[in-house]
């Protein structure tokens, strides 16, 4: 009785398990129609090709890309000056992001940190100036960067210089965009910019990179996107947006010299890393007694 009563059982949580499986809802409706971005100038070669990997699954979805300086085009967005409704806002820096959800033009939980970049300084390909430090920048008579009114870039190289101890010494000229200081550099109208690592690679046969600052002499820069509350898209827009995040994506962005964010070290874990430290310590020292006590030996 007993064997019949279970074989019962498990041919009901079969059958139960198929009936699971047949009532399962018929497949979410296919994303389309043209998804817009505002998105920073430095994204202008490696969104597209992300866009292009998306749309490989999802073919009838379009993109519409702005590129220029986050700050400007978030002031598009809040001034309302924008042709179209903007579905997605990819933005260098957090300031952008923040003015617009101080403005609450964005949807909070779509908000999400994606990129890390580094500053490089520049020179024409055919510079024979040499930069070992941010200081030999005093020796050069003009030097390019991002309008730091609304150019991210910018002020994170005016940061660069405070913490260089050169602020205020140096003949700059602005750009619109960090773009538009790669044009500056590669047309020989200056003798260096400042751009970010990736726009510097950009352009191999035009611009070299001259020096790599060190990065604790700058905040962060960090590439963050959201989903605004005027999209006339909202399943495809929250859809990409998400996608922007994925490891799909990530690995074309990387291919480009963007770099993902560090993952935050959770409590387990640092108690992991903890004891693996640890014990690799103990091992460490087992094995110096044991040399040790070979050599007395």
């Amino acid at each position: 009785m007993k064997t019949r009563y279970k074989l019962a059982l498990v041919t009901a949580s079969i059958a139960l398990g198929f009936g699971v499986i047949q009532a399962k809802p018929a497949q979410a409706a296919t994303l389309s129609g043209p998804v817009y971005i505002y998105a920073a100038a430095s994204l202008t070669d490696t969104l597209p090709q992300v866009e292009a990997l998306y749309k490989q699954s999802n073919p009838d979805v379009s993109f519409v890309n702005t590129f220029g300086a986050s700050g400007t085009l978030a002031t598009q967005i809040i001034a309302g000056t924008n042709p179209n409704p903007v579905d997605i806002f990819f933005s260098v820096s957090q300031a952008p992001l923040d003015r617009l959800q101080a403005a609450n033009k964005l949807i909070p939980e779509t908000r999400q940190d994606i990129l890390n970049n580094t500053l490089a300084i520049i020179t024409p390909i055919n510079s024979t100036i040499s930069i070992s430090s941010v200081q030999d920048l005093l020796q050069l008579n003009k030097v390019a960067i991002g309008n730091p009114a609304f150019v991210p870039a910018g002020v994170f190289a005016q940061q660069l210089f405070a913490n260089s101890g050169i602020s205020g010494q140096l003949n700059l000229v602005f750009g619109s965009d960090v773009r538009d200081v790669l044009s500056l550099v590669s047309s020989n109208t200056v003798d260096a910019g400042i751009v970010y690592t990736t726009d510097a690679l950009t352009l191999p046969n035009q611009v070299k990179i001259a020096y790599t600052p060190p990065i604790n002499l700058y905040s962060p820069i960090v590439y963050g996107s959201a989903v605004l509350r005027q999209t006339q898209n909202p399943d495809a827009a929250r859809d990409f947006n998400s996608f922007l995040g994925s490891s799909q994506a990530l690995g074309v962005f990387q291919v480009s010299g963007f770099s993902p964010i560090p993952e935050p070290m959770t409590t387990g874990g640092s108690i992991a890393v903890g004891i693996v430290g640890l014990m690799m310590k103990r091992k460490v020292t087992a094995k110096a007694k044991a040399r040790t006590k070979a050599a007395v030996d």
